[in-house]
């Protein structure tokens, strides 16, 4: 095994996030922590704050790990 290893070639996962990029997201973000301040809802950030407090559990998942 160790030989067939040998002949593998590591390649990095490409950086898809360009600056431009980058500068969209921070800009979602400072608009929805800005909406959240103000108490506003907003329809990006639906269900996100249930879902991290644990209050709207995810699907239901089968076990995936036995194949």
């Amino acid at each position: 095994m160790a030989e067939d290893q040998e002949d593998l070639i590591v390649v990095p996962i490409p950086s898809s996030e360009t600056e431009a990029e980058h500068r969209r997201i921070r800009s979602s973000n400072d608009r929805d922590q800005k909406d959240q301040r103000e108490g506003r809802k907003n329809r990006h950030n639906v269900g996100y704050d249930e879902a991290a407090d644990g209050k709207n559990p995810g699907p239901a998942l089968e076990d995936v790990t036995n194949e």
